[in-house]
């Protein structure tokens, strides 16, 4: 069960970079967490499972990020998760493995903050080596080919989407 999750989490994640307003990234993203989340409850990876359900909070308060409340405060709120999820990730450190889940899940929030699609995809590509060394050695296997397909994704939409083509202009 836990390895069918993971599969949906990773189709999930990977549909979401296909989107272009950041908006729809992060709705996408939110059900993609919530996959993780009960795959790595059913592998017994619960440090993973509690940093995807920080994630899953933080993703949703950075859909709100247009809110006033928000806009006027964001250093102050961009820190306070920075710390939030590195003081979660280090109580429930395991072992050197749970760095690469803490970096992964730092620099997916962070990405998700940003008002760029284009630099939302290049932190999230950042982050999925860590996750992929996290995955790997939680015997997350479906995750682990996912996180490879979410590193060709992401260079798809960021060639796609984010490299500028000039189409030549073919007309006689």
């Amino acid at each position: 069960m836990a390895h069918i999750l993971g599969v949906l989490a990773v189709v999930t994640f990977l549909l979401s970079f296909q989107f272009k307003t950041r908006r729809n990234i992060i709705a996408v993203n939110l059900t993609s967490r919530l996959l993780y989340i009960l795959q790595y409850i059913c592998l017994g990876a619960f440090e993973g499972a509690v940093l995807d359900f920080m994630g899953l909070l933080l993703s949703f308060f950075a859909g709100l990020k247009e809110k006033e409340f928000i806009t006027k405060h964001i250093k102050s709120i961009m820190v306070v998760n920075i710390l939030l999820l590195l003081g979660v990730g280090f109580a429930m450190y395991q072992n050197i493995f749970s760095l690469f889940a803490i970096l992964g899940i730092v620099f997916e929030i962070i990405a998700l903050w940003l008002t760029k699609e284009k630099h939302i995809r290049v932190l999230s590509l950042i982050a999925a080596p860590f996750w992929f060394a996290y995955n790997l050695a939680n015997t997350a296997y479906g995750s682990v080919v996912g996180n490879v397909f979410t590193m060709v994704s992401i260079g798809i939409a960021m060639a796609r989407l984010d490299f500028n083509r000039k189409e030549k202009n073919l007309s006689v």
